[in-house]
């Protein structure tokens, strides 16, 4: 008797639940309908995880001028710097889900993942679209002990640990895409890091360090004057104004990762709300001045566009790779 009493109350209380939902879902639906066909309404912050000045920054900046424009409200850039950029990520996570607080993402993202460091991964944050993915290369001084790539694949197996090679952060993404190359090319580097671009070329010109892992923009004013060369670069095409470089498929050498830009938001936000981000997004990337502002900074050299499902499917891949070489490492 107590257990039919049991069932029959809970059978009422779940009659009830139903009933509620009925007559309010309709409701919450429409709100949430409307509020979608209306969006934006009003200003959308953009959180950057890193200081003002830096790549990141920068972009931000130059892809919210765009947006501006195209959606017809003000965007503020925020800056929240820290943890390599998990203080930022989690702040968006924390977020209502409406789509006006955008966080702007980069490939330290699926490292502090894969590092178990980063709590918001893609079932808190979903991507709206990558708009850069720049080219990492590995150069050295001209003058210095190295005359090509073919040289310091050699040397490097000779002295298995003695060539200095330097990138900025530890365990990040500069080391782990230094650890697939040692791996495809059976070497092993004896790895720097740096808090900065600036102070590891600083470095390299010193002769303190043998080579550096770095983008063709921070380092060009080097390139250009003849002070430093590139070897290579993890790419699979031949870069503009570089064809004389090597490229690492040309060489059979399976390392392509950049660093890539893009943006995220709250995984529970609607997707009609990230569909109309992902399409502003992609109008903002084809505008003349940004364009422009990625010629002047070297990150026109391959193509960056992911939309958002590519995006998302990037990072699980990316997650994956990472996770594997940190437990190498470790």
């Amino acid at each position: 008797m107590k257990l039919k009493r049991i069932t029959f109350f809970s059978i009422v209380i779940a009659l009830v639940l139903f009933l509620q939902a009925c007559n309010s879902s309709p409701q919450e639906a429409s709100s949430a309908g409307k509020s979608a066909s209306n969006y934006p309404e009003r200003q959308i912050e953009i959180i950057v995880g890193f200081g003002a000045g830096g790549g990141s920054d920068n972009f931000a900046r130059a892809i919210a001028k765009e947006l501006k424009d195209i959606l017809g409200v003000n965007i503020n850039v925020v800056n929240m710097p820290g943890a390599s950029g998990i203080n930022s990520s989690d702040h968006v996570a924390r977020q209502p889900a409406d789509g006006y607080t955008i966080w702007s993402a980069t490939s330290n993202h699926p490292v502090n993942i894969a590092a178990g460091i980063e709590k918001n991964d893609l079932s808190k944050l979903t991507s709206i679209g990558r708009v850069q993915n720049d080219t990492m290369t590995l150069q050295v001084k001209s003058d210095g002990k190295f005359k090509d790539i073919d040289d310091l694949i050699a040397k490097a197996k000779e002295n298995p640990g003695k060539i200095t090679i330097g990138g900025t952060g530890s365990a990040g993404f500069d080391e782990l895409v230094v650890k697939q190359f040692e791996k495809a090319t059976d070497t092993k580097f004896n790895y720097i890091s740096f808090e900065g671009s600036g102070e590891m070329t600083a470095a390299l010109l010193g002769g303190h360090i043998d080579v550096i892992a770095e983008e063709p923009g921070p380092s060009i004013a080097q390139l250009e004057s003849g002070d430093i060369k590139m070897l290579i670069a993890f790419t699979e095409q031949k870069m503009e104004g570089f064809e004389d470089v090597p490229i690492s498929t040309e060489m059979g050498i399976d390392v392509t990762d950049g660093q890539g830009r893009g943006f995220m938001v709250h995984a529970d936000t609607p997707p009609e709300i990230i569909s109309a981000l992902e399409k502003a997004l992609e109008e903002a990337k084809n505008r003349p001045d940004y364009k422009e502002y990625e010629k002047a900074n070297y990150l026109h050299l391959r193509e960056g566009w992911l939309n958002s499902e590519d995006y998302n499917a990037e990072f699980e891949k990316l997650i994956d790779t990472y996770g594997s070489l940190l437990k190498e490492m470790n």
